[in-house]
């Protein structure tokens, strides 16, 4: 019995640290993934069947509702609020969402985005302050970013979705 305890308690630890180990083994800090949880009530809502092509669980109504309580939609976020980067590295941004997000460069955090009625709801005007510069790097469902080697220069970099403002990134480079 005392040896069957002892066989169970050093597999229980292998175990432990074999899980304890998987995030950090299969952790890539170059891939950043944009998710969120649109339904297809969204197509309906803004009358435009392309909007959202998933089967998310988070109706249009119900979004606009956390948006207007919280100043944001949880589902809808980066994978990572923060990545580090080796300098010389790219940095691969894949939407793993139902919408078309982007990965753009900014200046600081809590300005405004693109789309009007988002930027009212969150700001309280169509027009709030920005901060983004560069190329807005879309990404349609399914799609993919690559921000270059040489966009990476060592310090931090802040990135938001245009969309959906919120949407906050923050990539060291050593």
């Amino acid at each position: 019995m005392g040896s069957l305890l002892k066989k169970g308690g050093i597999a229980a630890a292998l175990v432990a640290a074999a899980l304890a180990a998987a995030p950090v083994a299969s952790a890539n800090p170059s891939e950043i993934y944009a998710n969120d949880a649109c339904s297809p009530s969204f197509n309906v809502a803004l009358n435009d069947p392309t909007i959202c092509s998933s089967n998310g669980g988070t109706p249009f109504g119900v979004f606009v509702q956390q948006l207007q309580q919280n100043k944001f939609a949880g589902a809808w976020h980066f994978s990572a609020p923060q990545v580090n980067v080796d300098a010389g590295g790219s940095l691969t941004v894949e939407n793993r969402g139902g919408e078309t997000h982007t990965f753009t460069q900014v200046t600081q955090f809590g300005g405004g985005g693109i789309v009007a009625p988002i930027n009212l709801i969150l700001f309280g005007t169509a027009t709030p302050p920005t901060f983004f510069f560069g190329p807005p790097g879309f990404m349609p469902a399914g799609g993919e970013v690559t921000i270059p080697a040489a966009t990476l220069t060592p310090g931090t970099h802040r990135f938001i979705c245009l969309i959906h403002p919120w949407m906050e990134e923050t990539v060291l480079v050593h």
